[in-house]
């Protein structure tokens, strides 16, 4: 492709450094990106900001709320409505709620003596299992054979149970505590 001096208008000879009509500097050629290296960045570009958002938009969490105790599980979880339940009869409140995504399973109880307060690691305790520590708390786990386990632990009046269908998915669940 023919190139002209900006100056005179002179054709450029291929290698020229100066117009040989006028003596006008020639804009070095090897510094200019053609359309085609522009397309290609934008393409690195735009391919680059679409696996941000996807690492982003995975990491992202939603809290709950159970009773007065709050959770972090992932934002993929989808509530269950069939999987709330709350019963009072006066002296003992327990609220369960579950969610699922594609594989996995997750529910939450909280009990607790509104007022009365109860010795919740007694409790716990109680239910049996294997003594353990998950989440900075002190509690017991609980397998079920072929349907998942659970870790069950006190936060001041209350008893948490935190039931999984695979015992991996409590790497996805963080407890933020009583409210």
């Amino acid at each position: 492709m023919s190139e002209y001096c900006s100056k005179c208008g002179e054709k450029l000879k291929e290698d020229a450094v100066f117009c040989a009509n006028c003596g006008e500097k020639v804009a070095s050629r090897h510094n200019r990106f053609s359309n085609k290296h522009i397309f290609i960045i934008i393409i690195i570009f735009a391919i680059l900001a679409i696996f941000i958002a996807a690492t982003i938009l995975s990491n992202q969490t939603q809290t709950v709320k159970v009773d007065n105790v709050e959770f972090q599980i992932p934002s993929d979880y989808v509530k269950e409505p069939l999987r709330t339940d709350v019963n009072h009869d006066g002296n003992v409140k327990s609220s369960a709620m579950g969610w699922s995504n594609n594989d996995h399973y997750i529910e939450i109880g909280v009990t607790r003596t509104p007022g009365a307060g109860i010795d919740s690691q007694k409790v716990a305790a109680d239910l049996g299992g294997t003594p353990t520590k998950m989440y900075g708390y002190t509690g017991y786990y609980l397998e079920y054979e072929n349907e998942g386990c659970a870790f069950v632990f006190g936060i001041r009046d209350e008893v948490c149970m935190v039931y999984v269908s695979d015992y991996d998915v409590f790497d996805d669940i963080n407890v933020i505590g009583a409210v």
